[in-house]
């Protein structure tokens, strides 16, 4: 009795816990509010010094080499926090998508699309949303056959809100980066320094909005494997 509800419950073709990869991927996304919050002070900070640099005020190598010093290091720290935001949210991503066509829910895509479609030219710009509807419209309509009044805790509107907050901080953060190569004078650094602290104050709300549709997709995800846990142990009784 065991072994067979052991085989139904994580066999092969059986859905996988993604609960833990959604309590990481929420907690990343909390870590890049704060970073985010932090940076943005610290661009203000920096933008004060280049215009009292503009307008010949008075200030020391000291504050120099500390405003050089403390951009380096925030910077450094978003870009860790970043790249281990994208790594922790595909990895839940693929998962949630994975786990619908276990579950016996036929799926449109490979379960790499979920990982590629961030990455792919053209289709970048519109696989990633599709499939995200997809997973979320997915376990839904899966949990409606069990439960008919379910009601769906997953806001359409806020997943259109994620993925067009995700294209524009993806656009504003290369018009900064390559506001970069441009900083010849004090002018165009003050310019720099301003498309980055639109940059870092965009992905506030982006990151907000992101990890709350996780929160949202996973409680349904969780919801439907928790219908099938109870309809295997039925089964075994």
């Amino acid at each position: 009795m065991e072994d067979n509800l052991d085989n139904i419950l994580i066999g092969a073709e059986d859905m996988r816990d993604n609960q833990q990869r959604a309590k990481y991927a929420v907690q990343i996304f909390w870590v890049i509010v704060v970073v985010n919050v932090v940076a943005v002070a610290s661009g203000y900070l920096q933008l004060d010094l280049l215009e009292l640099i503009r307008d010949n005020g008075d200030y020391t190598d000291a504050q120099l080499d500390a405003n050089d010093t403390r951009q380096t290091v925030v910077g450094l720290i978003q870009t860790l926090v970043y790249v281990s935001s994208m790594v922790l949210f595909v990895q839940w991503f693929r998962r949630a998508y994975a786990n619908l066509e276990r579950a016996g829910i036929n799926i449109e895509h490979q379960e790499s699309m979920a990982l590629w479609g961030f990455a792919i030219p053209i289709i970048s710009l519109f696989r990633p949303f599709t499939i995200a509807r997809e997973i979320a419209n997915g376990y839904v309509a899966a949990i409606r056959r069990s439960e008919p009044d379910y009601i769906n805790p997953i806001s359409k509107t806020l997943m259109g809100v994620w993925w067009t907050l995700y294209l524009i901080t993806n656009v504003f953060g290369q018009i900064a980066f390559r506001s970069i190569f441009k900083d010849e004078t004090v002018e165009q650094m003050i310019t720099s320094s301003q498309a980055y602290i639109l940059s870092d104050f965009l992905d506030i709300p982006a990151a907000l909005i992101t990890l709350n549709m996780i929160l949202q997709i996973s409680k349904t995800e969780q919801h439907y494997a928790n219908i099938r846990l109870n309809q295997a142990v039925k089964l075994d009784q």
